[in-house]
């Protein structure tokens, strides 16, 4: 990824860094970090993503969604824009979500979510 980054926030180009670079940046799961990448290098700032499993992982718990998920946020088009980048960079969709969470019983959000097909030798 290339552009300017902002010494005090750690920005590029008015973006905040990808979640999978720079020094402390939190890791992303291997089996999810191609989808997060296509869509942080065509300008979508994912806010959450998870490979998915429903199993108990010693020392992890369980994953965040059962199956591979990535979060953004963006208004009514955001979503479908996501959606065509995805499918033009050959990413295996499974569904496309708008979502409200529901947090001390008020609906938060709206939310996209993007649900991605779990690679065959990922399954069990």
């Amino acid at each position: 990824m290339s552009g300017k980054r902002c010494r005090g926030c750690g920005r590029i180009d008015g973006r905040r860094p990808p979640p999978f670079t720079g020094k402390g940046a939190r890791l992303v799961d291997a089996g999810i970090q191609r989808e997060v990448r296509v869509l942080w290098e065509n300008g979508i700032e994912t806010t959450e993503s998870c490979e998915g499993d429903w199993r108990w992982t010693p020392g992890r718990g369980r994953h965040s969604f059962p199956e591979p998920t990535i979060t953004f946020a963006g208004g009514p088009a955001e979503g479908f824009r996501a959606l065509g980048i995805a499918l033009q960079h050959g990413l295996k969709v499974v569904a496309l979500r708008r979502v409200w969470t529901v947090n001390d019983g008020e609906p938060t959000g709206p939310e996209w979510e993007m649900t991605f097909w779990r690679p065959a030798r990922a399954r069990r």
